[in-house]
């Protein structure tokens, strides 16, 4: 197994100082370098109205804690490509995978938010679902492509690289045969520098929810990175995954391997004082996101009566998710909590989350050190690495 860290930035005062903002980011890295975790996770959002998320780049702020730190590798969960052009951001993609020394997790969304779209990429609103894939699909198609080819060309619905009709300009007289069509002189291959350091590409991860994107996800050659499910609901996510794999690749992977899942945790002395501490923001961002219902938290085939299901789309309570998907307590039971997560399903990688807005963050530096010191030990020795953490790098 490996174990992971994810933190957004926020502010609900929008009132602090960006840099301040970062540094307890910063400091949070560290640490969990120096504990000997094993990967730090961004994620991307814009336009945040409320001050909940405030990482617009995270492959900017990724470099920046790479510089900071020695051997953690640095994940994107996610990018969301969607809202980028797909050759920039693979050129920083690739520059990013150097300027970590290959220790770059490469984890891509589709996006959630109309805001967001409208305002970076109208094709790829998440309303228009089918859209939406296509732009990612393409999207995924051309950064891999780039990261891993020498030369490359792609043309889809959407995007068409080269541009068509391409022939000589004042800084490129295009004469080498490996970039052009002899007959028309044309431009007919691209090539972005550098390409990435890990070989043939980072590991990528698609951050999904549905049966659906999940699939999906398969088909992509991705791995999955989840959040929400209990522990019945993520074995019969596995196990689509699994099936995926197979009929699209025809390759054959244990349960659980190349997954991971993303827990709300807080660390404390007791259940109790986690509680006290953390239940009212960590249940403030889940039902501040709860615009899918209390449906994404139900184990197969379990239903909710009309009159609960109404009452728990408009406030989830802590109790009602204590035991579906949330890690509060002491060192111990975390880790006890991780050991039956992974008893249950095979999972190969957890991602803790301490922090949401509204929390005070030396609260969450101590839940992060208390993790760090006693929980990760005993999970580390528990739960010894067998797989390779990463592509080879050159």
């Amino acid at each position: 197994m490996r174990f992971g860290y994810s933190q957004n930035i926020h502010d609900l005062t929008k009132r602090r100082d960006y840099g301040e903002l970062l540094d307890e980011l910063r400091e949070l890295a560290v640490i969990c370098d120096r504990a000997g975790m094993d990967t730090f996770w961004l994620p991307e959002h814009h336009f945040s109205v409320w001050g909940r998320e405030l990482i617009p780049n995270p492959i900017l702020l990724a470099a920046d804690l790479a510089a900071r730190t020695e051997r953690i590798r640095i994940g994107l969960a996610a990018a969301i490509v969607t809202f980028w052009h797909p050759l920039r951001v693979a050129e920083d993609i690739a520059m990013l995978d150097h300027l970590t020394g290959g220790r770059l997790e490469l984890g891509v969304g589709r996006g959630n938010y109309g805001l967001e779209a409208q305002n970076l990429n109208p094709i790829a609103d998440p309303n228009d679902q089918a859209m939406n894939i296509r732009v990612f699909e393409e999207a995924v198609a051309i950064i891999k492509l780039a990261l891993g080819e020498e030369r490359f060309s792609f043309k889809g619905e959407i995007y068409e690289f080269p541009a068509p009709g391409f022939k000589a300009d004042r800084a490129h007289s295009i004469d080498d045969p490996a970039y052009v069509d002899p007959a028309t002189k044309e431009l007919i291959k691209l090539s972005i520098y550098p390409r990435a350091r890990q070989k043939p590409l980072p590991p990528m991860w698609q951050v999904v929810n549905s049966i659906e994107s999940i699939q999906h996800a398969a088909r992509l050659d991705m791995g999955i990175i989840m959040w929400r499910p209990g522990v019945k609901s993520l074995k019969h996510r596995l196990t689509a995954y699994r099936d995926a794999v197979l009929a699209a690749h025809g390759r054959e992977l244990g349960i659980g391997e190349r997954t991971g899942i993303l827990r709300d945790t807080f660390c404390a002395p007791s259940e109790q004082q986690a509680v006290e501490i953390a239940a009212e923001p960590m249940m403030g961002a889940l039902n501040f996101s709860n615009w899918r219902g209390p449906s994404i938290y139900l184990d197969p085939g379990e239903t909710l009566a009309p009159e609960e299901e109404a009452r728990l789309k408009k406030h989830l309570p802590y109790e009602f998710v204590r035991d579906r998907c949330v890690m509060f307590g002491a060192p111990e039971r975390i880790v006890a909590q991780v050991d039956e997560l992974h008893r249950e399903t095979g999972i190969e990688h957890v991602i803790f989350k301490c922090s949401w807005p509204g929390i005070d963050p030396a609260r969450t530096r101590d839940s992060v050190r208390l993790l760090c010191q006693e929980a990760l030990p005993a999970l580390k020795a528990k739960f010894p690495q067998t797989r390779p953490a990463a592509a080879a790098a050159e």
